[in-house]
């Protein structure tokens, strides 16, 4: 019978009913006689749906979460886009699913300005706006700030040196609520919406105490422990709101942006399938007008919006392909099917894209060789019906493609684009292979089935962790080992040249590069990747024809142009190198980057008036722009304004404290203003910021030295003496130790000091 009245169902949405696409009732009355006054919205990423308490997972402790959803509306068949966070969250955000948006990856894809959020809908009616994010993933730059008055990233990719990927660049729960109850505390007598999000879940697993010692040392006690870590956060944001006396007038939404597989049909994570364990995620709604109850109807993770703009009576976009979900707190039905897809292994490694569709009991996975199972009999889906149930599988089939041909928007299917060079540059020093930007990812053409290709990926993926651990011998075994299998991965020769040139290896990196130019000779990150590496060795002819072939497929790629750029600096062509600065910025490519650029061109230019104005430029643009106040006060101490170039050196030390050759330079002004103790000082701290910087600890021997401090000269100047100083200055290391002797009447060593020092002025050793 339940099979029966399944089939109907969906020939009904095939029929023309699709009842989800209807326009919100906004004029009918919504549950309740009070409408909230603001929105707390709290998304915990990787978090399963059936590792709550309120979702029958007995080993869960996860008390304010499970209270929540006994208060309020708790939807036990929620089910999002995609198993990935930012396209999570943009769907989330905007209502719309990845086919309109166009945001199907992380790293590579922007939401772009035409999109409206949420946050924009609310801040336009009045609200003040605030998001507090977890993850890099979601970090501004990829476009899902857009209507946030403010925007808590502040990520430091410096910081994460170690990460194996951009995703590991998270902070705690903990520092993210601190600085959400902060802004909520401000101007209560303006409504609020609050968008928190906790990464606590998601890999690595490392919960704080008193947390992990409550679960057992296993994979799953691990992630089930930050999830309670993440519970006791969103029970804080509850704390806050109900001292203060605004919960009771607040619309709490709290859920996941999507799963984790934990282990199921071979994948550890999350990103490569579309099984339920990776799409089902909680929902829980609490606040003024929201019933108390359970609702067992398949909803989507675009039905939030609608949802939350009905709730608080605001009328949503045009552009909102969800549906407020009030109809189900009534009683009613509304037939949603629920839509999910993974580009990951066509953007990342050349194999097919998955797509499924759900309606209230099946989901229908379409790959090179379909799978159909039933949830409801079959929850962790392991007998797959797709040969047994033809019908089925034809109707979910065609409800996919009607789905997809309804919410596509063709403007935004594209595939990956250009990072922001700053960033891409700094990820892929972590280790981050990103999908290239090249026309093979578009191509339709017979691809590999991820179902068997399991293996290869959790192999490429145990290599990127084996190179992060130092076992980059392993990991370029690891990669070999895929490639043998599958020769056509080109991430996977991409991989293997970074491991390489990691191994200083740098021909056999510059062989991998090629290999994956072979298969895609339009590969940007290979092409740029092949450039960079003959760049380093000093063969700048070729990577100049590198550069400029990549610049030619993307005109715009910011990190290609910064390169050309830069390898005009050092040929000494200055003209060159300029042109190709004011070209990105023509384009408006990372700005405040190639002003910085130009600023340092035109020193080595002479240019100093020229360079004054980019340099202002760029720091307007980002005043804490590393290394910007340190070219200006290069400038100034050119001019002979001294006092500017040592307030400029002070800007760029407060903002940066690692800036070793600012303090350096402070150092020798102060010297030569005859403030020796200051100088001394300076030099002290340079020699701690950076310990291998030989001049820097020459100049702290000479300043001790004409302090009277014979034994910190000579101590100061052998270490700066083995640190491999710079050529001209190393006779200074000499001097000081001659100059030592002499005043301790040591003369024969004083004179071999001398010497020495007059062999390295001649060039001799």
């Amino acid at each position: 019978m339940r099979r029966a009245v399944a089939i109907v169902l969906v020939a009904g949405l095939l029929a023309g009913a699709w009842v989800y696409l209807a326009k919100p009732r906004w004029a009918r009355a919504v549950v309740g006689s009070k409408a909230p006054r603001n929105l707390l919205l709290v998304t915990i990423d990787t978090l399963r749906a059936d590792h709550l308490g309120s979702f029958g997972y007995a080993e869960a402790q996860t008390p304010r979460l499970d209270a929540l959803a006994r208060g309020g509306l708790r939807f036990a068949r929620a089910t999002t886009v995609m198993p990935l966070t930012l396209p999570a969250h943009s769907s989330l955000m905007t209502g719309t699913f990845p086919a309109w948006h166009g945001v199907r990856d992380n790293g590579g894809f922007y939401l772009a300005d035409d999109q409206v959020t949420l946050a924009e809908t609310l801040r336009d009616r009045g609200y003040r706006t605030g998001g507090f994010v977890s993850s890099f993933v979601l970090d501004h730059r990829w476009g899902i700030s857009q209507g946030f008055e403010r925007y808590f990233d502040d990520f430091d990719l410096d910081k994460f040196g170690d990460a194996p990927g951009m995703d590991v660049i998270q902070r705690p729960g903990s520092e993210t609520v601190d600085q959400a109850l902060s802004w909520i505390g401000g101007e209560p007598d303006k409504p609020f919406f609050a968008w928190v999000h906790l990464y606590d879940p998601h890999t690595p697993y490392e919960a704080p105490e008193p947390f992990r010692s409550r679960f057992p040392r296993t994979m799953v006690g691990a992630y089930d422990a930050e999830i309670a870590s993440s519970d006791s956060q969103v029970g804080r944001l509850l704390d806050a709101l109900q001292s203060a006396g605004r919960l009771d007038d607040t619309l709490v939404i709290v859920t996941g942006d999507h799963g984790e597989m934990l282990g199921e049909h071979g994948e550890q994570s999350h990103g490569f399938f579309i099984y339920d364990a990776a799409t089902h995620i909680p929902v829980i709604v609490s606040g003024p007008g929201v019933p108390v109850r359970e609702v067992p109807d398949q909803i989507r993770i675009v039905d939030l919006m609608p949802t939350a703009l009905e709730l608080l009576r605001v009328a949503g976009p045009k552009a909102t392909q969800g549906v407020s979900l009030l109809p189900l707190a009534r009683g009613e039905r509304l037939g949603l099917i629920a839509q999910s897809e993974s580009w990951y292994p066509r953007y990342h490694y050349g194999w097919s894209e998955l797509l499924s569709v759900q309606d209230e009991r099946h989901q229908y996975i379409r790959a090179p060789r379909p799978e159909l199972y039933d949830l409801e009999d079959d929850p962790r889906e392991l007998a797959d019906q797709s040969a047994g149930d033809a019908a089925r599988l034809a109707t979910l089939d065609k409800a996919l493609t009607d789905h997809l041909a309804r919410m596509t928007n063709q403007a935004a299917a594209k595939g990956p684009q250009t990072v922001d060079s700053e960033a891409e540059e700094k990820l892929a020093a972590l280790g981050y292979v990103g999908g290239g930007v090249s026309a093979r990812h578009l191509e339709d053409r017979p691809r590999g089935d991820p179902k068997d290709k399991i293996r290869l990926y959790n192999l490429l993926k145990l290599a990127g962790t084996s190179s992060v651990e130092g076992r980059t011998d392993e990991a370029i075994a690891q990669v070999r080992e895929a490639l043998a299998a599958d020769p056509d991965i080109v991430e996977g020769y991409m991989l293997l040249g970074n491991f390489q040139k990691k191994a200083k290896r740098p021909a056999e990196a510059i062989a991998s590069y090629k290999q994956a130019l072979e298969r895609d000779p339009e590969h940007q990150g290979a092409l740029f990747s092949l450039a960079l590496a003959y760049k380093d060795q000093g063969r700048l002819k070729d990577a100049q024809l590198g550069f400029e072939h990549a610049r030619t497929l993307d005109p715009r790629n910011g990190k290609v142009l910064w390169q050309l750029a830069d390898l005009f600096m050092r040929e000494g062509d200055q003209a060159k190198a300029q042109a190709v600065i004011h070209d990105a910025l023509a384009r408006k490519v990372d700005e405040q980057r190639f002003l910085l650029k130009l600023g340092e061109s035109q020193i080595e230019g002479k240019q100093f008036g020229e360079a004054e104005t980019s340099l202002k430029r760029a720091l307007e643009k980002k005043p804490n722009l590393d290394t910007a106040s340190f070219n200006l006060g290069l400038v100034y101490e050119e001019r002979g304004e001294i006092d500017k170039a040592m307030a400029a050196y002070e800007a760029e030390l407060a903002h940066n404290d690692k800036a070793h050759r600012a303090a350096f330079n402070l150092a020798k002004l102060l010297q030569k203003q005859g403030r020796l103790p200051e100088a001394i000082a300076r030099y002290r701290r340079v020699t701690e910021i950076q310990p291998g910087f030989g001049t820097g600890q020459l100049y702290l021997a000479k300043a001790l030295l004409d302090s009277g401090d014979l034994t910190g000269a000579e101590e100061w100047a052998r270490k700066g003496l083995a640190a491999n100083p710079e050529k001209n200055i190393a006779p200074l290391g000499h001097y000081v130790l001659a100059d030592v002797f002499n005043r301790l009447g040591r003369g024969p060593e004083a004179r071999r000091e001398v010497a020495a020092a007059e062999r390295l002025q001649r060039g001799g050793r």
